[in-house]
């Protein structure tokens, strides 16, 4: 029979490695991790795919297609009236570099952290190539630029939730700028 003392120390060096382990447990739920993802937007359907460059800082690299509709009503001096609806079908290549900022407090809180689901920061860089649809819309593409902020949820280790807005800077010639409000929900698959 081992003695009082060897057994304390037993218990004490399992006591730190156990310790240890739960401490090195929540580094690893904070990490960002990589996906691969297929998602059907407001007007688009797109394939994602997300890589870790640290542990908040993700790039994720977009194809797919998105539509573009606007409705325009204008009038003149006279009072005549023009309503018109414009659609476009646009293949698109967007890089976004994300920043996840509270994927720890969300994890100590004891909430869902799977597959990147937090709060984040990113900047889109979006080149729409002409669309391959139209009506009423002019035959460009253009570079779009959007700071956004948004949040991501995934459910069942493969429904993927993500809703975010942020501000649209458009052009299709560099010569113009155009600035407008963005939004977006974005439902898919996680592979």
């Amino acid at each position: 029979m081992e003695s009082n003392d060897r057994i304390a120390m037993r218990l004490k060096k399992w006591a730190c490695v156990v310790v240890s382990l739960l401490s090195l447990s929540p580094l690893a739920a904070q990490q960002v991790v990589s996906t691969h993802s297929v998602s059907v937007e407001l007007a688009g359907l797109m394939y994602a795919y997300e890589c870790p460059l640290g542990d908040r800082f993700s790039l994720v690299a977009r194809v797919g297609t998105q539509a573009g509709i606007q409705y325009l009503s204008s009038g003149s001096f006279w009072g005549e009236r023009e309503h018109r609806w414009s659609v476009g079908l646009y293949p698109v290549l967007s890089v976004e570099p994300r920043y996840y900022y509270n994927l720890s407090k969300r994890y100590e809180a004891g909430k869902n952290t799977f597959k990147n689901s937090g709060a984040f920061l990113s900047c889109n860089l979006q080149y729409d190539f002409p669309p391959y649809y139209r009506h009423q819309v002019e035959g460009k593409g253009g570079f779009v630029v959007t700071p956004f902020w948004g949040f991501r949820r995934v459910w069942y280790r493969h429904l993927l939730f993500e809703l975010g807005g942020g501000l649209n800077l458009v052009t299709t010639d560099f010569s113009s700028v155009s600035v407008g409000p963005a939004f977006n929900v974005r439902l898919g698959y996680l592979f």
